[in-house]
């Protein structure tokens, strides 16, 4: 497997052991949309929209950040500026296994980096979620995508090393199609979900396999 398909994997995997921080962070959104109807079909529908809402936001992020430093590594020639955003991802993703066990929340500084963006998009978000008709739940998506969230911000470093636009934007929907699977659930079963995905022991199994993934990505780069 090439390391630009490990990435890909890695993003995948790492979005859907998130699974607990993602509820945490947007279960209470899913669960509002899923008490607004009532037949499974129609949760389901609201699940995508507002499920592929965020995957095309966070390919959009990684297309950007991937991007710019796609530009700078071509007007410097800098392989060894790639080099050390590979490092910087794979600690990352130590990192972020550390933050899902919550044993230490060394992510939240990082978090709170992006309350500024979120501070402008939030009051339309809110607009756009009093809008009960089941089509405003993909731009609601998009907005909720753009929501502070460690688990983002590492696969974003993931994203930036690829340093190709569209590898970047990949990276970033495989991470969305991660986390897909749980979040989709999340508007169906709402709390039911929220309450299985607290258990600690399966929180603490999830975080020391996103660090196990983050050491052998450590181990590749050596």
């Amino acid at each position: 497997m090439t390391t630009m398909h490990s990435d890909y994997l890695a993003a995948f995997i790492t979005g859907l052991l998130g699974a607990s921080h993602c509820v945490a962070m947007c279960g209470g959104i899913a669960c509002i949309l899923g008490s607004r109807v009532s037949d499974n079909s129609s949760k389901f529908l609201l699940s995508l929209g507002f499920n592929f809402g965020r995957i095309i936001s966070y390919s959009i992020a990684g297309a950007f950040v991937a991007g710019s430093f796609q530009a700078i590594s071509l007007v410097h020639s800098s392989f060894q500026l790639l080099f050390l955003l590979q490092w910087l991802a794979a600690i990352m993703l130590i990192l972020l296994g550390i933050h899902l066990t919550r044993w230490f929340s060394v992510l939240s500084p990082i978090e709170a980096l992006g309350r500024g963006l979120w501070g402008k998009i939030q009051p339309t978000a809110s607009k756009v979620m009093a809008i009960k008709h089941p089509l405003a739940s993909l731009p609601l998506g998009m907005l909720w995508g753009w929501l502070p969230c460690g688990l983002v911000y590492s696969n974003l470093t993931l994203s930036a090393s690829q340093a190709n636009w569209f590898n970047g934007a990949i990276v970033m929907f495989c991470f969305g199609l991660g986390t897909f699977s749980v979040m989709l659930l999340a508007v169906m079963l709402g709390q039911k979900l929220t309450r299985i995905l607290a258990n600690r022991y399966l929180q603490i199994c999830s975080g020391l396999m996103v660090f196990s993934l983050g050491l052998y990505q450590v181990v590749t780069l050596l």
